[in-house]
């Protein structure tokens, strides 16, 4: 499915960095977990090894998610593809992309603005450009894929980054679910920008933005959220 035809239905629910609440963030059974739980989009986390091959992961180095002292961009694929916890390991986003293959869609967070072009050409080899976009705090990250595929801009501290995100020719904002405030909703509208607020793992918060107008929200526990709004509805599925 086109990224486009899945951000135009609105009421969105993103997979944050997968499902989180169910397994191991960051991991290809955490995607497919946030896909079975009803998820429409999945954000996911890239960094880049030293020999160049890009890994799904929210942080630079293994301590928080595996208990290991290993930079990932410092380390080689061939060691850290041994890693392992519980049975979980580090996936490759090549891996992932071909889990996924247009299943739901896909938000690629560039956490080094380095990376993009090496995103943007496994993007294009792997013909996943139509249901991916590219996602960063950094703009400039943003700017060298203008024009290549859909990008959005993170943020997380007031006023937010609306017109920014405008000029370096977004399609996306994605504000920490505090910023996505009524004014600031129509604001993104009225550029023709589509709303995703991060991270509301509370139903009640999630309807509340939903009424208020967001395009969809990032949450750890898809399954929590679909169940919450969708069974007492007075939110569209």
């Amino acid at each position: 499915m086109e990224l486009l035809s899945i951000l135009s239905k609105g009421h969105l629910l993103v997979g944050h960095r997968g499902h989180p609440a169910k397994e191991l963030e960051n991991t290809l059974e955490s995607i497919e977990s946030a896909i079975k739980s009803g998820a429409d989009l999945v954000e996911l986390d890239i960094q880049r090894t030293r020999d160049g091959v890009l890994v799904l992961s929210h942080d630079e180095d293994l301590q928080r998610v595996y208990g290991l002292k290993v930079n990932i961009r410092e380390s080689f694929w061939e060691d850290l593809r041994k890693v392992e916890k519980n049975g979980y390991r580090l996936a490759s986003l090549e891996e992932a992309l071909e889990l996924v293959r247009g299943r739901v869609g896909m938000l690629l967070e560039i956490k080094n603005p380095q990376d993009t072009q090496a995103v943007l050409d496994l993007l294009e080899r792997k013909k996943a450009k139509d249901w991916t976009a590219l996602i960063s705090f950094y703009p400039q990250a943003l700017e060298e894929a203008k024009g290549r595929v859909i990008t959005g801009l993170v943020y997380s501290k007031p006023p937010g980054m609306i017109p920014e995100a405008k000029k370096i020719g977004c399609s996306l904002v994605l504000p920490k679910y505090m910023l996505a405030t009524q004014k600031a909703i129509d604001f993104a509208h009225k550029l023709r920008l589509k709303v995703i607020a991060w991270t509301v793992n509370q139903v009640e918060k999630a309807r509340e933005l939903f009424q208020r107008g967001v395009d969809g929200i990032a949450t750890d526990d898809v399954e929590l959220l679909r169940r919450g709004l969708y069974l007492n509805s007075d939110v569209g599925g």
